[in-house]
């Protein structure tokens, strides 16, 4: 049972919301359904995730693998973690499977694997970010522009992570 009932006829805005991440994600997050009573908040996080997720330098497939991996080692998110997993679906299962129990995985290229470590620890430790981090992301060609696109990422993440174990859904 959720927190926050699901209301039975969604304002306009949230009704937009929902369908908008049918479409980009195959599904709607619990998550966001249950903001539906109140849909300027739906569909803000909404945009905050589309603009951050699904839009960017950074391609969409390394940002639902960071999702996936973030997600994965979060109690409670498991909802949103299965909506990641479905979006990616044409990513190829032991990349998928690794991510899920490690968080990480040797099958992708190196560049993309740094970009999925930080991004994860951007998610769900920021303050742990280091300078070193950052340093070692350029040195493998990552310009400040995606950095920040994953800085945000991790901030989104974490949103959607709160979202999920606060509502249940």
């Amino acid at each position: 049972m959720t927190r926050l009932a699901e209301p039975s006829e969604p304002e306009a805005a949230a009704r937009d919301a929902f369908q908008r991440a049918r479409v980009e994600l195959g599904a709607t997050p619990g998550p966001l359904r249950a903001l539906g009573a109140a849909p300027r908040a739906a569909a803000g996080v909404w945009s905050a995730t589309d603009a951050v997720l699904l839009e960017g330098r950074v391609p969409r497939t390394t940002k639902l693998l960071i999702a996936l991996a973030a997600t994965s080692v979060s109690p409670g998110a498991e909802s949103v973690r299965d909506v990641f997993r479905a979006a990616l679906a044409s990513v190829e299962d032991p990349i998928l499977e690794d991510i899920e129990k490690k968080g990480e995985t040797h099958r992708l290229p190196e560049r993309t694997q740094r970009v999925l470590v930080f991004g994860r620890r951007a998610a769900l430790a920021p303050a742990q970010l280091t300078d070193e981090d950052f340093a070692q992301l350029r040195k493998a060609g990552v310009t400040d522009a995606e950095l920040a696109e994953l800085v945000a990422l991790g901030g989104v993440l974490a949103l959607w992570i709160a979202l999920a174990r606060a509502t249940r859904a």
